[in-house]
Order: C-alpha cells, then structure tokens, then sequence
C-alpha cells in the first residue's frame, strides 16, 4: 500500500467538500444510506481522480468498491500503486 495506507481521512473530507455529505462513519454505505445518488457518485469519481491523481475508467467501474469512504480509499490507494484502477 502506499505511504497514506489508505487514505480514508482524505476521502472523507473529499466527500464532505464536492459533495457537501457529511460521512459519520468510514464503513457506512453511502449508497444505501441515500446520502448520495448517481449523479453524485459521477461527480465524486471526477474528484476523486482529481485530488489523487488517478484514472478510474468507467468502463470498469464496480459501484461495490464505492460504497463507502473506506472502500473508495482502498480503491484509490490500489490504483496509486498500479498506476491505474486495480
């Protein structure tokens, strides 16, 4: 894993700023706890990619590794290590 193992704490702000959603806990499911939708998943994958400097194609994009603050970070944090989505 890279030096922030993953950085959870960053995509909860993230969220907390694109999305102005305020995440009470790193596990909870944000689609699920309709805190957000379609659109705001598409929106927070642009920031996302953004703010960690990643490319997350959507040709493979799999809603279950962006449930949560700390799948999403898990996410990133592999594809910072692969160069690319995992």
């Amino acid at each position: 894993m890279s030096e922030q193992n993953p950085p959870v704490d960053r995509v909860i702000a993230l969220i907390r700023e694109a999305l102005t959603v305020e995440v009470p806990d790193p596990d909870l499911d944000l689609v699920e706890a309709d805190l957000i939708d379609s659109l705001a998943l598409v929106s927070l994958i642009t920031e996302v990619e953004t703010a960690f400097g990643v490319e997350l194609p959507l040709e493979d994009f799999d809603i279950e590794k962006f449930r949560s603050a700390r799948q999403i970070a898990e996410y990133v944090d592999a594809a910072r290590v692969s160069g690319g989505a995992p």
